[in-house]
């Protein structure tokens, strides 16, 4: 499989982990790729380090906005992505080199809709990596309902939750956007509005191909997740997913969600305090 895939990177003042994030991008072993550097109104060097990249390879297409979010951004990286797959990478963040070429993979089962990897944490504060999400994961039981298996697949695992670390099919995901008044969980939105576009297996990758800068993030990023009301939204948004008559199994999946989530957020006001 040689179909081009889009790389959708939002970038907002990251000049400081800008160049290694896009050399991972241009060392890929899949070289059949659109990078696609949304600049969202940065101050700082990004935009001049975005600029010395293009000029170094032609995949690379910049554009600019207005500072609007990052969820803007990206937004803007769908209109104007061309490929037949998408995949969006943080400004701070890196892949390694098989990222791509591992996620396309499942692909060639025509049946395949989202290619989903591990993530490796790379925390900066004392220099230590972890690799997380990379056990396996059952399939869909044959009389389990695809709702069912998703809301499963969000109380057991973390992978699902962000959008950074899989591969969409591309006339999909343009048809969809970033909730872009949301400040709180809008990439656990845009992949459940994903799937619920579309019908066919998710593949998992147990391999941590996403390397996250895990210390980067704004205060206003760690605060939004010390308020319930945030946690609130995000769980009448999978209520709304989830529709008027669910199964009991439904029911039963999205309950130990919710239970998931209240368990997140007392750790993250815990954390907050100490």
């Amino acid at each position: 499989m040689n179909d081009k895939v889009s790389i959708i990177v939002p970038i907002y003042n990251v000049a400081k982990y800008l160049p290694a994030c896009l050399d991972s991008i241009l060392n890929q072993t899949y070289d059949n790729l659109e990078i696609l550097l949304i600049d969202d109104g940065s101050t700082d060097d990004s935009p001049k380090i975005i600029e010395e990249y293009a000029k170094k390879d032609s995949r690379i297409k910049a554009f600019n906005q207005k500072n609007s979010g990052q969820s803007s951004a990206r937004n803007l990286g769908l209109k104007k992505a061309t490929g037949k797959f998408i995949s969006f990478i943080d400004g701070d963040d890196m892949i390694k080199p098989n990222f791509i070429a591992n996620l396309i993979e499942p692909f060639e089962n025509s049946s395949t809709i989202l290619s989903v990897c591990g993530i490796q944490f790379n925390r900066l504060h004392n220099q230590s990596t972890t690799d997380a999400y990379t056990n396996k994961l059952r399939s869909k039981k044959p009389r389990e309902s695809f709702k069912a298996y998703i809301l499963y697949l969000l109380t057991i695992d973390g992978r699902m939750y962000s959008s950074v670390n899989k591969l969409f099919l591309a006339n999909t995901a343009k048809k969809i956007q970033f909730n872009t008044k949301l400040n709180f969980a809008e990439d656990t939105k845009f992949v459940l509005d994903y799937l619920k576009k579309t019908n066919g297996s998710i593949s998992f990758i147990n391999h941590a191909l996403y390397i996250y800068n895990y210390g980067t993030e704004t205060s206003t990023m760690k605060k939004t997740s010390a308020v319930w009301k945030n946690w609130q939204t995000s769980y009448n948004n999978l209520k709304s997913w989830l529709g008027l008559s669910p199964s009991v199994k439904e029911k039963f999946w999205l309950h130990a969600v919710r239970l998931r989530w209240r368990i997140s957020y007392l750790r993250t006001k815990h954390r907050l305090k100490h």
